[in-house]
C-alpha cells in the first residue's frame, strides 16, 4: 500500500487520511510539498522582515558610526540569512520532534512520524500569513501572533515569563495538537491516554523552555539598552 501525502486533505479530514499510513510500504508526494513547504516558509519570512525594514534600519542607524548604507546593507544581509534560516530550520524541527516521539512510538518508526510531523508545515504557514498584514501595519510593535493568546498574556503579566509562555497558545500549537493526536491514534498501538499524555507533556516542555529563552532574551536585550 502506498500512502499518498496531501497536507490539505491530512488537516481537514486527518483520521480518514492517515489510515493509509499504518500499512503502507511507501508514500508519495512527500519531497516536493515540503520542500516547497520549506521556500514558502523562507519566502513569508523574508517578506515579514521586508515588513519590519524601516524599524530595523532605524535601529541600526541609531548605533555610533552606523550610516545609511551601512545599516542597509546590514538588514538586507540579515534578511536573506533569515529566510534560508527559515528554510532549514522547519526542516530540522521536523526531524527533532520526529526523533524525540520515535523515543516513546517505536511501533509506529522514524518515518512515519516524520511524515506525521510534516503536516506542521502548511499549519504554520497559515498562521505566517495571518500574521503577515500585521507587520506591515504595526512594523516591530506586532510581538505576538493574532492566532494566539500573547497580548492578552502582555496585559494581565506584563513583561514576564507568563507572557511569552501563554503567547504560545495559538493556533498553530492547537492545530499541530490535534493533527498528532489523531493521526497517531490512527498510526500507534499505544492507547489514546498514552498518547494524550505524551503529546501533552511534550508541549508543554517545549513551551516553558522556548517561553525561558525568549525571557531570558528579552532581559538581556534591556540590560544591553
Amino acid at each position: 500500500m502506498i500512502h499518498s501525502v496531501k497536507f490539505l486533505h491530512g488537516l481537514f479530514n486527518t483520521k480518514a487520511h492517515f489510515s493509509t499510513l499504518k500499512e503502507s510500504e511507501a508514500t508519495k508526494g512527500l519531497a516536493w510539498r515540503l520542500t516547497v513547504g520549506a521556500l514558502i516558509i523562507g519566502l513569508i519570512t523574508v517578506l515579514s522582515q521586508f515588513a519590519v525594514r524601516d524599524d530595523m534600519m532605524q535601529v541600526y542607524q541609531s548605533m555610533p558610526g552606523v550610516g545609511e548604507a551601512e545599516a542597509s546593507a546590514v538588514v538586507s544581509i540579515m534578511m536573506a540569512l533569515g529566510g534560508v534560516f527559515a528554510v532549514g530550520a522547519s526542516i530540522v524541527a521536523i526531524l527533532a520532534i520526529a526523533l524525540v516521539f520515535w523515543l516513546f512510538f517505536r511501533e509506529v518508526g522514524f518515518k512515519r512520524l516524520f511524515i506525521i510531523f510534516s503536516y506542521f508545515i502548511p499549519i504554520y504557514i497559515i498562521v505566517m500569513l495571518v500574521d503577515l498584514p500585521y507587520y506591515f501595519l504595526f512594523g516591530m510593535e506586532h510581538l505576538y501572533s493574532v492566532t494566539g493568546l500573547g497580548y492578552v498574556a502582555a496585559l494581565l503579566f506584563e513583561d514576564s515569563f507568563f507572557t511569552h509562555f501563554f503567547a504560545q497558545f495559538s493556533l498553530l500549537v492547537v492545530w499541530c495538537f490535534i493533527v498528532q493526536l489523531f493521526a497517531l491514534r490512527v498510526v500507534s498501538t499505544k492507547s489514546t491516554r498514552y498518547i494524550v499524555i505524551t503529546s501533552t507533556v511534550f508541549y508543554l516542555l517545549l513551551m516553558v523552555i522556548l517561553a525561558a529563552v525568549m525571557y531570558m532574551s528579552m532581559l538581556q536585550a534591556q540590560g544591553v539598552q
